[in-house]
């Protein structure tokens, strides 16, 4: 069975007709990000391959998230998952680095399942989030994983080509820490050894996918995110205004 889940607050509510598909929701940024979609009471379906496991995983306060149970590399479970959404966020990631859960079937052909589905549902918005790096074969992350960055950009690049309104996020290393301690920094052009050493909060980075979701600036837009420890807390939103369309 496939439905929309809205959290408790009253906080940011949508329209009834909004819905939001997280896939990779059981990840350690779809934790993120399904718990502020829940807290702004927002309708919305978390995407996992295993309910149970990521219920322990993550404690019994994420039983109640709306979790439909389905595989990004499979096609048509995806179109199924993809009915009635309105709105993607995709922060699946493959942590193999060969076999069927590596980067060629999860960052590319999952996340061209995920498009595909999107496209056929008329989907109005599509979040993806890839990395710093995916547009230079020479970057250390993808010689030491055989390529996979250059997957992560074939699935950005099947996200462009597909007609969908979309906004590709690129972070900096990711750490758990909570949002808004730092200043946001946002770029674009892939330049990614000024962020060599950078990091992001998982914290920060799911509400930069959540607003990317709504802000006019991030439409059809590609952008590198980090903090700056250097810094307070800013108005990072105010940036997404700025961005260059792809």
């Amino acid at each position: 069975m496939l439905s929309g889940c809205a959290g408790t607050t009253g906080a940011g509510a949508a329209s009834d007709r909004e819905l939001i598909l997280v896939a990779g929701a059981s990840g350690r940024v779809g934790r993120y990000v399904i718990g502020h979609l829940q807290q702004d009471d927002r309708a919305f379906r978390s995407l996992t391959r295993d309910e149970a496991r990521a219920v322990e995983r993550w404690g019994a306060d994420f039983a109640g998230m709306n979790w439909v149970e389905g595989d990004v590399r499979d096609a048509q479970r995806m179109r199924e998952v993809m009915r009635d959404v309105t709105h993607v966020i995709c922060v699946v990631g493959s942590r193999d680095i060969k076999g069927p859960n590596s980067a060629e079937f999860v960052d590319y052909r999952g996340v061209a399942n995920l498009v595909d589905a999107a496209v056929d549902e008329r989907v109005e918005h599509f979040v993806l989030l890839t990395a710093i790096g995916t547009t230079d074969p020479k970057h250390p992350f993808n010689k030491a994983t055989k390529g996979a960055l250059e997957w992560r950009f074939k699935g950005e690049e099947h996200l462009r080509q597909s007609g969908l309104s979309y906004t590709i996020v690129r972070p900096a290393g990711l750490q758990d820490r909570p949002a808004g301690e730092q200043a946001v920094i946002i770029a674009q052009g892939d330049n990614w050894k000024p962020f060599l050493r950078s990091t992001l909060s998982r914290d920060d980075l799911s509400l930069a996918l959540i607003e990317s979701l709504q802000n006019p600036g991030a439409r059809n837009a590609t952008f590198e995110i980090a903090n700056d420890p250097k810094q307070p807390a800013n108005n990072w939103r105010a940036l997404l205004t700025n961005l260059s369309p792809d």
